[in-house]
C-alpha cells in the first residue's frame, strides 16, 4: 500500500501547493478526502487526469480501481496533506 501512497503524493503535489478557493473546508467534520483533494485541483481536467493515472495504477497493482474513490469518499482526514498522508491506508 505505500506504493499506492507515494504514487498519489507525487502528482498531487502541485495540486496541495497551490489550492483554489473553492477547496472544501478542512474544519467541516464531513467534508470528505475526495472533496478535499477534488476541490484542490489546478487546471482544467486535473480531476479526469489523476483518476484515470490512480485508476491504472491500482489496476496494475490488482486492485480494484474503485478503491481509492470508496476509500477517499469515507475518510475525513481534514486537509490535503492529511489526506495524502492517510490514503490508502
Amino acid at each position: 500500500m505505500r506504493r499506492i501512497t507515494a504514487a498519489l503524493a507525487v502528482p498531487l503535489a502541485p495540486a496541495a501547493v497551490v489550492v483554489g478557493s473553492a477547496t472544501a473546508d478542512p474544519s467541516n467534520q464531513r467534508a470528505s478526502c475526495e472533496g478535499i483533494l477534488v476541490s484542490s485541483a489546478t487546471y482544467p481536467g486535473q480531476v479526469a487526469d489523476l483518476g484515470r493515472l490512480f485508476h491504472d495504477q491500482l489496476k496494475d497493482q490488482g486492485i480494484p480501481p474503485g478503491f481509492l474513490d470508496v476509500g477517499a469518499a469515507q475518510v475525513k482526514a481534514g486537509g490535503v496533506e492529511a489526506c495524502l498522508a492517510v490514503l490508502p491506508s
